[in-house]
């Protein structure tokens, strides 16, 4: 080798990096990264909260926008045993969800009129498939990114083998692999039973399918009437066949709810097959007047109620709103929630959207629920 080329190399290893230098600056690399990698899930959560947020906003804006057309809030449906139908309309003649009936004033009218035209009874051509892509439809706007993307998920009925035989409507979702859900629930107030509880029993008339859809008013039972239905009475703004408008909200839309964020376990994000955790999550977003889309605070018991009614036992902290959590003893029925630390989203009755803490007084919570007790809760802010 020559002079010269030995001095280029000896200038080209001079020049180098050694093996414990390199190391050196990988280690100062790594921890560079776990350093900040927090701060980048941090800001990814705050993009996700906020698009919860919007999320929520344009559901509220949508239901105000149904005030304006139909005169009330939108309805809560008929009960677990009923699905959505165009044919139907609005109010308390609509046997789906509260959901279904926000579609037009949220750019998904075309959604909403899927079945519109074609009958359930009689039956015909076509009225199957337009249900079915009703309810296999997903909407972004259902879902809070920090939970779960906008897919279709699994529908269960009760314990998964509980046959409808109300509505063909409700026969044809029962069978779907996958249905659309979502991530947030209509205020039912404070009252003793809500959606779900009791809402196919005897106390509660519900149509034959003799009668549907040719229905009269005196063929549901009247939950506005406190004397006769105390434990039925609902106090809320969207329920079973509820026509709520803002002149029935005596303790002012600003104070009151109207939609918020679900409590849910993380272990029935998926598959909705955990019996244990309750039914809050196990049928679909169309659906009528149920725990998947209606959620309560915590009211009062009724004389008699230990001894017959479905609530009774149920520990009064499961109406308190909490984070999503696995292990949480309390059914996924009754709370709301969110997948978010610290406070949830809640849009109030005149459309604006309040993260409200997990560590909310119970009767503050019970009072923001409750559209007419007389107790207006100071604003969340």
């Amino acid at each position: 080798m020559s002079y010269s080329c030995r001095k280029k190399c000896k200038e080209l290893r001079v020049g180098g990096f050694t093996l414990v230098e390199l190391l050196v600056v990988i280690a100062i690399i790594g921890i560079l990264v776990a350093l900040l990698l927090p701060a980048v899930q941090a800001a990814r959560e705050a993009a996700r909260r906020t698009q919860c947020k919007n999320n929520l906003k344009q559901l509220a804006l949508g239901c105000l926008l149904h005030q304006d057309t139909q005169k009330f809030l939108p309805s809560g449906g008929w009960g677990d045993q009923y699905t959505a139908d165009a044919n139907m309309g609005f109010g308390g003649r609509q046997p789906g969800s509260w959901y279904f009936n926000i579609l037009p004033y949220i750019e998904e009218g075309a959604v909403h009129d899927s079945n519109k035209g074609l009958t359930v009874q009689p039956v015909v051509a076509g009225v199957q498939q337009a249900t079915i892509l009703l309810n296999t439809t997903p909407i972004a706007a259902f879902h809070c990114p920090s939970r779960r993307p906008a897919k279709l998920y699994p529908i269960v009925d009760d314990a998964g083998n509980k046959t409808f035989t109300t509505l063909k409507l409700q026969l044809w979702i029962q069978n779907l692999t996958g249905i659309v859900k979502g991530d947030y629930a209509a205020n039912a107030g404070d009252s003793f039973l809500g959606a779900g509880d009791d809402y196919n029993s005897k106390k509660m008339v519900q149509p034959d399918p003799s009668d549907y859809p040719a229905l009269t008013q005196t063929k549901f039972s009247n939950t506005n009437d406190k004397k006769n239905f105390p434990e039925q009475y609902q106090t809320g703004v969207i329920f079973y066949r509820s026509e709520v408008s803002g002149k029935k909200i005596p303790d002012g839309t600003s104070s009151t709810y109207m939609i918020g964020e679900k409590y849910l376990s993380p272990q029935m994000y998926e598959t909705a097959q955990s019996t244990n955790l309750g039914y809050g999550d196990n049928q679909g977003a169309y659906i009528g007047f149920e725990w998947d889309n209606e959620r309560r605070a915590w009211g009062p018991k009724f004389p008699g109620d230990v001894a017959g009614l479905p609530n009774a036992g149920i520990d009064e902290n499961c109406f308190i709103p909490r984070q999503d959590t696995i292990g949480v003893d309390c059914p996924n029925d009754f709370a709301f929630g969110s997948a978010h630390a610290g406070a949830m989203n809640m849009a109030m009755c005149d459309g604006s959207v309040q993260a409200i803490s997990y560590d909310i007084d119970a009767l503050t919570h019970r009072y923001r629920a409750n559209r007419l007790d007389g107790e207006v809760a100071a604003s969340p802010q």
